[in-house]
């Protein structure tokens, strides 16, 4: 397996919370010896108001790393907002660029237009997305099928690939498909919604993401809401075997 090039983490002009986000971005080692590969790196734009991020999830062809694009709900406002982040097969987050937080969106894309800083950042992490696809020669990831349940419960299973990927109350599964190999278990109780007094919010799986014979999957989990209780914002994980 070839060896991992960890980018360091890095910073950019900004703060955190409602006063500004934090800009992080990677320490670019070695990358004055990259070339750049044939086949086109991802990349995001700002478009129609909002972030264009069909470009991602991404894994590299080696299966070391996967990059998934992070949004986080702003409630009634929604605003939009976008980070980065690479993972490593452990799911651990070993680099984060952030783009735009919610508190900054009026400021940074007066009119629903991007600005010259927020338009310097998107420039930034594209650059870098690039730098990582020199590195790690990423490939895309497709949507495996959410099959809809049969019975008054919430999607838990996507097929495609060869695989099935079920998501079982609180533990991914992921099987050869039709059959009952087992490839890989992963707990997920930590990506369950806090507990809260008269407020449940049960998560189902929203998506699936794979690319054909890499030992990689990434798992987009969502959750229910209520009158009564918020929905949190969805979240990614990588599962590898």
């Amino acid at each position: 397996m070839r060896r991992i090039l960890l980018p360091a983490i890095w910073a950019v002009v900004g703060a955190c919370g409602p006063n500004g986000a934090t800009h992080e971005k990677s320490d670019p080692i070695g990358s004055s010896d990259l070339s750049h590969r044939a086949t086109r790196a991802p990349h995001i734009a700002w478009k129609d108001n909002a972030f264009g991020t069909e470009a991602l999830p991404v894994v590299a062809r080696a299966g070391e790393i996967a990059i998934v694009a992070v949004r986080q709900i702003d409630g009634e406002r929604g605003f939009p907002n976008l980070r980065i982040e690479v993972r490593d097969r452990g799911d651990k987050t070993i680099q984060t660029l952030s783009i735009l937080n919610s508190y900054e969106y009026e400021k940074l894309a007066p009119g629903g237009i991007a600005g010259p800083e927020l338009q310097k950042r998107i420039d930034a992490a594209n650059t870098e997305l690039t730098r990582l696809h020199d590195l790690h020669d990423l490939v895309a990831m497709k949507p495996l099928e959410i099959q809809a349940p049969t019975d008054n419960t919430f999607p838990h299973l996507a097929i495609g690939d060869g695989l099935d990927v079920d998501w079982s109350s609180d533990h991914v599964h992921v099987f050869r498909h039709n059959s009952d190999r087992q490839v890989v278990t992963v707990e997920g109780k930590a990506w369950l919604a806090p507990v809260r007094p008269n407020c449940d919010n049960p998560a189902f799986l929203r998506s699936a993401f794979h690319a054909p014979e890499l030992t990689v999957v990434v798992v987009q989990i969502a959750y229910r809401g209520s009158d009564s209780c918020g929905v949190p914002s969805d979240q990614f994980h990588v599962v590898a075997w």
